[in-house]
């Protein structure tokens, strides 16, 4: 029952005792605390689903409105709620202190500003099994509240006490009414002098161990006694009560829709208003049997106008219609979808199908199971299929996966411009009503007239595909006349399996399931064009096709376009991230990960890769026995932060840091704001009233994988590639060549791992792939790395006139706010490869930076302070979009520049090609007479002068007419 806007709509409640269903109350803003003054409904005692209070305004208590109500069975719930008390803005107790039990779901009192009294209430009590699923949060502190219990001040019986959280408390719904705590143990029922009730008695009774005088009953009532189960011949119905078959088969479906007032129907020993989904009934019999394969249903309409998505829905799981149906579809939402869950099962049509003005519709092919239109009565007496005027009709039918047979009559198409003829005409060829028609039947003048009919197919040239992005190309298309091509259009989604099509989803009013990408033409008419599909998930497939957009008319050889396949492209899988090492000791590594951010399956192991990397041979280029020469040292991960395991040995005195929270809490507190989201969704939809794979099966060795070029820089690779490639090495002439060391691998089910009997002192290549039960098949995850994204590369330029060699230069930097600075010896041969230093493993922050010069005259001097800034984990991000910032303007005057020299250059050849320079005098020709000489003005005419205007008849198609006098 659903009471919204008008407090005097709570009179529907009068008289009513149970309420079979729900009750929302909800939505009454102009009401105040006088208009619920003296409403009381005392009779009802018991609601079989669930209740629901939503912005009811004025509303202080349901003390008054409610005060038997003492059974909420929760048949069915208000996602997973039974008492669903939200943003009631007035409201300062519940109130309900008849209320004994609540038989399924839990309850959820948010955000209500005035409610006090909940901290003395035992909802274990009312829901002994779902009192952890509560969700009270939002209302007002109970330090604020005066939440004091009858006979607390000695002057009646104190309530019962409880212990709640370990608190020992007295348990009340208002200062004046206690909580009833039966002594008779939980969830059972009580008199009103504490006697214990029947086993079958809910909420109370009036006589102890009577089943006949309970308030509700816990499982069933018939003929005036509570029972656990239905007596022999009789069914079970709302989930509280026992009826006959005769008394069943009287009941009527409530509908708006008189064609579904249908009787109820009996399976598995209850009554329903309709047989389940599988099952169906005869027209003899009141039971359900199982259908053999798709259930029949017979609809009755005789000439049906579907013209909204809530007509449709009158014809939800028919399959065969009897009568005409007539689409007549100019507007709405999410057509495609919805008018494929209410047509989408009709299998046969025994009148005529008619489709006219249906300006929404883009395809037919929401009737995905139509087969037969049967032509029993047909449009003006010859037509079965009549499609007349819907100027967004592209796709009739995917004919690739639909038959559809018309054995008797004909076909009408005219003034369907997206229509193209050739799909007409195929349709013929299906139908089997080739012949049958004429050309004034089909006509080629005003179907297809305003469509790209001459599609070219555009070929993809390449695909680069990363876990969550897709880097496409296509050869570009090249139109007879080619200023008629404008952009092109890349259409996108996931596709699980491979069998969709272009027009599946889409309708004329905006909604459709494919996501939309616009791509302007390349600068160069030799580029290629393309696109990057981002914030793809990892390990999907997606079906992508691309559109030419060009310029139409009705002239003959120019409704052409272009427009590609349907391809199936599936994402890289995700990869562990935020992958740190580090070395504990001389022969062993220590590395953490954590799991990708969205997985293909459970990951059921982590496949570790390591290899030994050869020293750089740059090293010995140095004579590291003159004075001053510093050694090359590693840097450890100061990321890698201790846990709790014996790994990590680290000083607490001198790194002290604030303690993060754990995973499993982060991935409650993201559980329960995502829950929190979804509930209110729920809430207001329920409310509203509606207007060929990469994988790895196994690790090939690398043996072209170049080793690292230095030990003070960190393998650094990018999250989302799906394969690492290593700078090739630099040619050395002479050089001796490096040895390939084995690789070695191991197989862990947590996210860390210790490698083991490594060689001191020496540098490792280290792979790690997250693989699921099917690694066998279809192979685990790219690899990812030990990474370090702090870090920064500083470039300067070599003094013009040194003072004889520059034998190397000296970095000094240091973060502010700390006192210890670091100084980097930089060599000549590093400064040649990268023109400047890499400085890694940096902590975020702000830092400042020097450099000098020593050549064979000794140190130069340092150079002024340039600072930098290292970003942290959750301003990195944001990074590209500063950088966006600035490029932008900079591209904008860039094209506004080239433009107007286009223009200009444009408009000056324009107006010297044909015409002679300088100026044109106008002369009289001799040949021609004056316009005024050969006047002659008829005998109808009148001189203005003569006219009275006596009134404004309205508009014509000239100008204004007038009722005058001549």
């Amino acid at each position: 029952m659903d009471i919204r806007n008008d407090v005097s709509q709570l009179q529907k409640l009068e008289n009513c005792s149970i309420i079979e269903g729900n009750l929302q109350i909800l939505l009454m803003f102009t009401t105040g605390a006088e208009d619920f003054r003296g409403l009381s409904f005392p009779r009802l005692l018991m609601i079989t689903e669930y209740l629901l209070l939503f912005r009811v305004y004025g509303l202080e208590s349901l003390r008054d409105l409610f005060p038997n109500l003492s059974v909420i069975r929760g048949t069915n719930l208000f996602f997973n709620y039974a008492l669903v008390i939200f943003e009631m803005p007035h409201l300062r107790e519940i109130g309900l202190h008849s209320l004994g039990h609540v038989l399924r779901g839990s309850v959820r009192i948010e955000r209500n500003q005035e409610l006090c009294h909940l901290s003395t209430i035992d909802w274990g009590l009312l829901l002994p099994d779902a009192v952890d699923n509560s969700y009270i949060v939002g209302n007002k502190l109970a330090e604020e509240c005066a939440d004091v219990c009858p006979g607390i001040l000695d002057v009646e019986k104190p309530c019962a006490q409880t212990v709640v959280n370990g608190q020992l408390d007295y348990r009340c719904w208002t200062s004046s009414y206690c909580q009833k705590v039966c002594p008779c143990g939980a969830g059972s029922a009580c008199t009103a002098s504490g006697e214990c009730c029947h086993a079958e008695c809910l909420g109370g009774c009036g006589r102890p161990r009577d089943s006949r005088s309970c308030v509700a009953c816990r499982h069933f009532h018939f003929n005036g006694h509570c029972l656990p189960s239905c007596p022999p011949r009789t069914y079970e119905y709302e989930g509280w009560r026992c009826v006959t078959a005769e008394y069943c088969a009287s009941l009527r479906k409530v509908s708006d829709n008189p064609r579904d007032a249908s009787k109820f129907v009996i399976h598995q020993q209850q009554c329903l208003s309709e047989c389940p989904p599988g099952y169906t009934r005869n027209e003899s019999s009141i039971f359900c049997h199982k259908c053999e394969g798709l259930c029949p249903k017979a609809c009755k309409v005789g000439t049906k106008t579907v013209d909204s998505t809530r007509a449709a829905q009158e014809l939800a799981g028919c399959t065969l219609v009897e009568g005409n149906l007539i689409l007549n579809i100019r507007r709405g939402y999410n057509l495609a979808s919805e008018l494929q869950s209410s047509l989408g099962l009709i299998e046969t049509i025994t009148g005529f199908l008619k489709i006219k003005h249906s300006f929404a519709l883009v395809s037919l092919s929401f009737f995905k199971n139509l087969k037969l239109i049967r032509g029993d009565s047909m449009v003006d007496g010859n037509y079965t299929l009549y499609v007349l005027d819907n100027q967004n009709l592209q796709q009739l039918w995917d004919w690739s996966h639909h038959v559809l047979s018309i054995p008797v009559g004909k076909m009408y198409f005219a003034f369907n411009p997206k229509l193209c003829l050739a799909e007409i005409y195929h349709m013929e060829e299906v139908t089997g009503t080739k012949g049958r028609q004429n050309k004034a039947e089909i006509n080629p003048r005003t179907n297809g007239d305003r469509a790209s009919c001459k599609t070219q197919t555009l070929r993809f040239i390449s695909n680069i595909t990363e876990s969550d992005r897709i880097f496409l190309k296509w050869e570009r298309y090249r139109p007879p006349e080619y200023r008629d091509l404008l952009s092109f259009i890349v259409y996108y989604k996931e596709s699980p399996f491979q069998n969709v099509s272009e027009y599946v989803g889409q309708d004329a009013c905006g909604a459709q399931s494919w996501n939309v990408l616009d791509v302007e033409l390349p600068l160069s008419s030799e580029q290629e064009p393309g696109v990057a599909l981002l914030n793809l998930r990892p390990w999907t497939q997606y079906a992508i096709f691309v559109r030419a957009i060009t310029l139409t008319t009705a002239e003959e050889g120019r409704n052409y376009g272009a427009q590609s396949e349907v391809v199936y492209i599936r994402t890289m899988p995700a990869v562990p991230r935020d992958v740190i090492s580090m070395s504990n000791s001389s022969s062993h590594i220590v590395v953490r990960w954590k799991p990708p951010t969205q997985r293909n399956g459970n990951i059921t192991y982590y496949l570790v890769l390591w290899q030994q990397l050869a020293e750089d041979m740059e090293l010995y280029v140095n004579d590291y026995c003159h004075k001053g020469l510093k050694l090359p040292t590693s840097s450890a991960d100061t990321r890698f932060s201790d846990g709790d395991g014996p790994e990590v040995e680290q000083d607490a005195e001198e790194r002290c840091c604030p303690c993060s929270p754990a995973d499993g809490q982060l991935r409650m507190e993201g559980e329960a704001e995502s829950f929190q989201k979804k509930f209110e969704n729920f809430l207001h939809n329920s409310i509203i009233i509606p207007r060929p794979p990469w994988k790895v099966t196994s690790i090939n060795k690398y043996p072209q994988r170049g080793p690292k070029r230095r030990r003070d820089l960190a393998a650094v690779t990018s999250p989302t590639n799906a394969s690492s490639v290593e700078p090739p090495p630099p040619n050395h002439t002479g050089a001796e060549p490096k040895p390939d060391f084995q690789i070695f691998e191991d197989k862990v089910v947590r996210d860390r791992a210790v490698l083991s009997r490594l060689r001191h002192f020496t540098e490792y290549r280290i792979d790690i792939h997250a693989c699921n039960h099917a690694a066998h098949t279809v192979g685990c995850s790219a690899a990812t790395f030990p990474a370090s994204k702090n870090s920064v590369l500083l470039r300067w330029q070599e003094p013009r006139n040194p003072n004889g060699l520059i034998l190397k230069y000296e970095i000094k930097y240091s973060r502010e706010s700390e006192e210890v600075t670091t100084v980097v010896c930089v060599s000549r041969h590093r400064y040649a490869k990268y023109g400047g230093v890499h400085l890694a493993l940096l902590q975020p922050g702000n830092y400042s930076a020097k450099v000098r010069a020593t050549s064979l005259a000794g140190n130069g001097s340092w150079t002024g302070l340039v600072k930098f800034y290292i970003l942290g984990p959750a301003e990195e991000e944001s990074g590209s979009f500063y950088i966006l910032l600035t490029v932008t303007p900079v591209v904008l005057m860039v094209l506004i520049s080239c433009l107007a020299v286009f223009v200009f250059f444009y408009n000056k050849k324009r107006s010297n090609d044909g015409y002679p320079s300088g100026t044109l005098y106008a002369s009289v020709n001799p040949e021609y007479f004056s316009a005024s000489d050969m006047y002659i003005p008829d005998e109808w005419e009148v001189s203005r002068e003569k006219i009275t205007v006596i009134r404004e008849l309205g508009q014509g198609s000239f100008g204004m007419v007038y009722e005058g006098l001549a």
